[in-house]
């Protein structure tokens, strides 16, 4: 969830105008937003024009899961954050560091004198989400009168979260249950989904675990990849992905994306990316949405009979010398889609049958350079 980062103090500090403190980030906070910092977050997380904003130096031996913001843990403030971002009302957090062993900071995009401020909608949306403010005032009365205050705006983006919390985090994380537990046919309890999500004590259909040993996932090197997820389902390998080191990572599925972006929000999966296309009549809208024409790794299991079936759209999605982990669907087919993933990869290496969900032939495939 909290990654190292090193950067100069030189370079932290930056020109003038670019890394300040200003009053409308908040208390003891100050913005890095430098060329060289915006080319360093890119490299990192995949995205152009993010900035750092940076934090006061942790206390002696503290913890870096406990700093607190204004009164309340960081990591909480961010995923309130990104539910209010997630509505457009907010930078984006794609991450927090540890800057040189020594102080927290927020990679995030940068707010800029644009708009206006929409606070009956971000009143709203606290209100919805149980969302309040750590140590509210008489003069401050409410979190509508809180949020209306004008040095906690950046155009039309609120950018002060600091004090902010989840009053009801059980009654949130129950929202994210029902998400995660509808995910497989009629008539269903809402205690199972057709994938797992142990962390908010969902199970499922699926053994995450399992398919992770079948795949050879803990072979392949992750780090700095972009990763796509066709037909990620609630996005269990989508996080997995971002928490084996990829740079990027999207999932794609037919509906739900909306749930999986507040699920891997919650859990700290800032930098995963879910899209809501129908594949493969939508398949031209991946590059457009994620910025990314063909990607390092990609996720492909049992999903393409839901798709049009195998075609030649698929493999142009896989960067050269990419990695696809392909999982077909029904034993039937699996002469057939050994021989469409010979013609399409520069090598294709069969790893049996997975067989948490019935019966499906499993391969690991390299595209040519």
């Amino acid at each position: 969830m909290i990654r190292k980062l090193e950067i100069s103090p030189a370079t932290l500090g930056g020109a003038r105008g670019w890394a300040r403190r200003n009053t409308w980030m908040g208390n003891n906070t100050w913005i890095a937003n430098t060329q060289t910092i915006r080319g360093i977050l890119e490299g990192e997380y995949g995205r152009p024009k993010l900035c750092l904003k940076v934090f006061d130096k942790l206390e002696e031996n503290q913890e870096p899961e406990t700093f607190e913001w204004s009164g309340v843990p960081l990591i909480g403030a961010t995923k309130v954050q990104n539910v209010f971002a997630m509505r457009g009302l907010a930078p984006r957090v794609y991450g927090i560091v540890l800057l040189n062993n020594e102080r927290l900071a927020q990679v995030t995009d940068f707010a800029v004198e644009e708009g206006t401020p929409n606070i009956k909608q971000a009143a709203r949306v606290a209100k919805k989400f149980g969302i309040s403010a750590y140590q509210l005032t008489k003069s401050e009365r409410d979190m509508a009168h809180y949020i209306a205050r004008s040095g906690k705006w950046r155009g039309k983006w609120l950018v002060d979260f600091g004090r902010f919390y989840f009053a009801n985090p059980k009654a949130y994380e129950d929202r994210l249950r029902r998400h995660v537990g509808i995910y497989h046919k009629k008539p269903h309890n809402g205690k199972q989904g057709y994938q797992p999500c142990p962390e908010i004590s969902i199970g499922g259909k699926r053994n995450i675990e399992y398919r992770r040993k079948k795949m050879l996932l803990d072979s392949v090197d992750f780090h700095g990849k972009t990763v796509l997820d066709i037909g990620c389902n609630q996005g269990a390998f989508t996080r997995l992905a971002e928490g084996l080191g990829a740079k990027r990572s999207v999932g794609i599925d037919h509906k739900f994306a909306k749930g999986n972006r507040e699920l891997a929000n919650w859990l700290g999966y800032w930098n995963t990316d879910f899209l809501q296309l129908n594949l493969p009549k939508q398949r031209g809208s991946i590059a457009k949405q994620s910025g990314i024409k063909q990607f390092d790794i990609v996720f492909c299991l049992s999903v393409l009979g839901h798709a049009g079936g195998y075609a030649p759209w698929f493999p142009k999605l896989v960067a050269p010398g990419g990695l696809v982990l392909f999982e077909g669907q029904g034993s039937d087919k699996q002469e057939t889609y050994q021989r469409v993933l010979e013609r399409d990869f520069a090598r294709v290496e069969w790893l049996g049958w997975i067989a948490d969900h019935g019966r499906h032939p499993l391969w690991r495939c390299w595209k040519g350079k």
